[in-house]
């Protein structure tokens, strides 16, 4: 079986879906920003959305974001998108939380939730750690445009 090169596209492999709007902004060369893990998916979306920009020739600002989760992320994360930045002739900006990596915000939801217990403030423990339906970096640290006034 073979397997898709994802770091080398040499035919339209990808279609992309576009809203009018969206063409709209990019026809009038607007920044596109492609939030990049190191991952498998995030690298073949990059590769599409560069690929399409390059046939509508986008000549707006580019760039990957890669929100670096710090002890909790594969360590080879940021070299993969440094390596795709580079192949991609594209600006990589890494982002990261303030108040420390994601262990320290499960530690410090732990530490809270200890003391709102000792406190007698809650009768449940609450995870402190993320699951699928509690996803810390997908609901708290991205922003969306539909949440923005």
């Amino acid at each position: 079986m073979n397997q898709l090169n994802l770091f080398a596209p040499t035919r339209k492999l990808f279609s992309i879906a576009l809203t009018p709007e969206v063409k709209t902004h990019l026809n009038n060369w607007m920044p596109v920003a492609i939030g990049v893990s190191g991952g498998k998916d995030s690298t073949a979306a990059a590769w599409a959305t560069i690929q399409h920009l390059n046939e509508i020739n986008h000549r707006g600002p580019r760039l990957l974001i890669h929100s670096d989760l710090g002890r909790t992320e594969w360590k080879d994360s940021l070299p993969t998108c440094e390596r795709l930045a580079d192949q991609l002739k594209t600006e990589l900006v890494v982002v990261r939380r303030q108040a420390g990596d994601m262990m320290d915000r499960w530690l410090t939801r732990w530490a809270n939730n200890v003391e709102r217990y000792v406190n007698l403030e809650c009768v449940k423990l609450i995870l402190p750690w993320s699951t699928p339906a509690m996803r810390f970096m997908t609901s708290a640290l991205r922003w969306y445009p539909s949440n923005s006034k």
